[in-house]
């Protein structure tokens, strides 16, 4: 159930598109961190989130350690709270 209700506010932060002021950037990123940390991946710092062609799917760019420079790129389906590495 939680899973649901945090992919509804990832949904709605994503809908906002680039009208999103920065603070809002920053709790999409958060939220997108935190679904994909559900998944079991490794994300403790959002760097960039690029929409993709498909409907609902976004490509995730991560530090995956918190106070490390190495990252990680998922995709990630706004629409279910599903990723996966790419």
């Amino acid at each position: 159930m939680y899973k649901k209700i945090i992919v509804v506010l990832a949904l709605a932060i994503l809908s906002l598109g680039a009208k999103a002021d920065e603070d809002k950037k920053e709790a999409l990123k958060k939220t997108v961190a935190l679904m994909l940390n559900m998944n079991g991946h490794l994300c403790a710092t959002v760097t960039d989130i690029t929409p993709l062609q498909i409907k609902n799917q976004y490509e995730v760019t991560c530090i995956a350690y918190r106070g490390g420079k190495g990252t990680k790129t998922y995709i990630f389906n706004a629409a279910d709270g599903t990723a996966f590495e790419q």
